[in-house]
């Protein structure tokens, strides 16, 4: 694997979280669906959360402090293998935007183990896999709440 610095890897992950708070915040225009709106803007705002998260532990691996360890692996459930590709137009639904929130979540979750895996630094793998594991547990939430509202679809 090429040289690469952990600041280059926390600039990385920031680009992943600004383009996903873009991606949400351009579907909330576009949402015409009240509580689909509402939900897409609070998506935004916990993307730009992870992008304040990234700047505090910027300035920490900047400081020469340790990379944090992961607390505990969130293992996904599975549903976002099976989602597909979903757009989100005007007539997005709650359901789509679970689904589109699994999908970019499990993108980043593997990307960052895959870096991680062809990383030979052992800084570089660390920061890789604490950042796999923040994903995974977005994924988790995403899949929990998407499995929460499958069962609230069966029991009506």
């Amino acid at each position: 694997m090429e040289e690469i610095t952990l600041r280059e890897i926390i600039d990385y992950a920031r680009i992943n979280e600004e383009n996903a708070k873009r991606f949400y915040s351009e579907a909330a225009e576009k949402a015409s669906v009240g509580n689909v709106r509402a939900y897409l803007k609070h998506l935004a705002k916990e993307e730009q959360k992870h992008i304040d998260h990234l700047n505090e532990l910027e300035k920490k691996v900047d400081k020469g402090g340790k990379i944090p360890k992961p607390h505990g692996v969130a293992k996904p459930l599975g549903y976002a293998d099976y989602v597909g590709n979903v757009r989100l137009d005007e007539t997005a639904s709650y359901q789509d935007v679970l689904k589109a929130a699994m999908a970019k979540e499990k993108e980043a979750f593997e990307s960052y183990r895959k870096y991680a895996a062809l990383s030979d630094d052992a800084k570089a793998k660390e920061l890789f896999l604490l950042l796999a594991n923040e994903e995974s547990v977005h994924l988790r939430g995403f899949e929990e709440k998407y499995d929460d509202f499958m069962r609230e679809i069966e029991n009506n």
